[in-house]
C-alpha cells in the first residue's frame, strides 16, 4: 500500500465507532482509485454501508445552484455584475449583485429564524415545512454586515436568493433547472432535489443526532442552500464534469475559481469562489471543493484544478458538531490531495 493510501486508510478509520456509524471515501489519482465503505448504513439492522448508499449533501447543493446561475449568465439571461434586485425586486439593496450572492460577498447577515444549526431547535422542528421567504426573512431585516464586495461571510441566505433568482429568470423551479441542466445530462440517477418530502430514498445511510434517528428531515430547512440528496459515485461524476468543462465553458467556469481579495468576516482572508471553496494545503497546493454539514451527515468533495486527483467523502457522525471541516474530513483531504502537516488557508 502506498503512503497516500496508508494515510487515507488511517483517516477513514474503522467504523462504527464513537465518532461515526459509517464513512464512505472515493479518492482518484493518476495512479488509480482508492475507496472505502466502512461501518453500517443502519445501526438498528446492521446493514453494511456501500458507496452506492444515498445521503443528504447539505452545502454541496450550492455548487449545483451556482452552476445553473453561471449557465444562465453564459446564455445572456442575467449578468453577474448586475443588481440581483433587477430580477428580485423589493428584496435586496441595489448594490448587491448576482456575483455577490454566489461568492458570499453580499454583506447579508448570517442569521435566520430557521435555526437549522441549533440542535435542540432542529430536533423539535426537523419535520416542519419552511418557505424560502421564511429562510431569508431575518437576514433581509438585518442591516448589511459590510458594504457589498468588501468582505466575505458564508450565509445561506445568499443561495436561497440564488435559487429564487433562477426561478425569476427562467419561470421554472430551480430544481427543474438543476435536473435538466446537470442531473439528466450526466445521468446522476442517485441525485435528487426532494422539495418538501422528508424521506431519504433507499438505499440510504441513516443519520443520527445525539442518539435520535434524524434520517427523515424537511429539505425546506435549507432550500437551495442545502436540500439535495446524492451518492459518492454521482458526486464524483459531477465533480469531473464540472472541472472538466462539460457543464460550463472555461470563461463561465472561471468565477468558481476566483476568490475575491477581501477579509473573511470571522478572521483571515476570503476563501470562497462562486460555488466552490478553496483550501491551501501544507506544501502550498490549493484545492477546490465544497463541504456539506446537516444533522446526520458530513460530506464533501475536493480536487486540484485538474480533477485527475480528487476525493469525495461522507461521514455519518453521531452528532453534528460545530465545524464545516471536522478533523476526519480534513485528514481525508490532506491524504488524498496533499501532504500531512499543519493546516493553512
Amino acid at each position: 500500500m502506498s503512503a497516500r493510501h496508508t494515510a487515507l486508510d488511517r483517516a477513514a478509520g474503522r467504523r462504527p465507532d464513537d465518532e461515526a456509524t459509517a464513512v464512505l471515501v472515493r479518492a482518484e489519482s493518476p495512479r488509480g482509485r482508492w475507496s472505502a465503505a466502512r461501518g453500517v448504513a443502519d445501526p438498528a439492522t446492521g446493514e453494511p454501508v456501500t458507496e452506492h448508499h444515498r445521503f443528504r449533501i447539505g452545502g454541496l447543493t450550492k455548487t449545483f445552484v451556482a452552476t445553473v446561475v453561471l449557465s444562465l449568465a453564459e446564455e445572456g439571461l442575467l449578468a453577474l455584475d448586475e443588481p440581483a434586485a433587477r430580477h428580485l425586486p423589493g428584496t435586496l439593496p441595489p448594490e448587491v449583485t448576482v456575483r455577490h450572492l454566489l461568492d458570499h460577498t453580499s454583506g447579508l447577515a448570517d442569521d435566520s429564524d430557521v435555526r437549522h444549526h441549533d440542535t435542540p431547535w432542529f430536533l423539535r422542528h426537523r419535520r416542519d415545512t419552511f418557505t424560502p421567504a421564511e429562510l431569508i426573512a431575518l437576514a433581509l431585516r438585518e442591516p448589511l454586515a459590510f458594504r457589498p464586495g468588501t468582505g466575505q461571510q458564508i450565509t445561506r441566505a445568499n443561495y436561497v436568493l440564488a435559487g429564487m433568482l433562477i426561478e425569476a429568470v427562467t419561470g421554472r423551479p430551480y430544481a427543474r433547472e438543476i435536473e435538466d441542466r446537470i442531473l439528466v445530462p450526466l445521468s446522476l440517477t442517485a441525485t435528487s432535489l426532494p422539495g418538501t418530502d422528508p424521506a431519504l430514498p433507499g438505499p440510504c445511510v441513516r443519520g443520527h443526532e445525539q442518539g435520535t434517528d434524524v434520517t427523515e428531515q424537511s429539505p425546506t430547512l435549507h432550500g437551495a442552500a442545502g436540500e439535495m440528496i446524492s451518492s459518492v459515485p454521482d458526486l464524483d461524476r459531477f465533480l469531473v464534469a464540472l472541472f472538466g468543462g462539460e457543464l460550463l465553458p472555461a470563461k463561465s467556469l472561471a468565477p468558481m475559481f476566483r476568490v475575491p481579495d477581501v477579509p473573511y468576516a470571522r478572521g483571515g482572508r476570503a476563501f470562497c469562489g462562486a460555488g466552490l471553496d478553496s483550501l491551501r494545503l501544507p506544501g502550498g497546493a490549493t484545492v477546490w471543493g465544497m463541504a456539506g454539514v446537516v444533522h446526520g451527515y458530513v460530506c464533501g468533495m475536493g480536487a486540484h484544478r485538474d480533477p485527475a486527483r480528487r476525493v469525495v467523502y461522507l461521514l455519518a457522525p453521531r452528532t453534528r458538531g460545530t465545524t464545516r471541516l471536522p478533523a476526519t474530513a480534513e485528514a481525508l483531504l490532506r491524504a488524498a490531495l496533499g501532504t500531512t502537516g499543519p493546516r493553512t488557508r
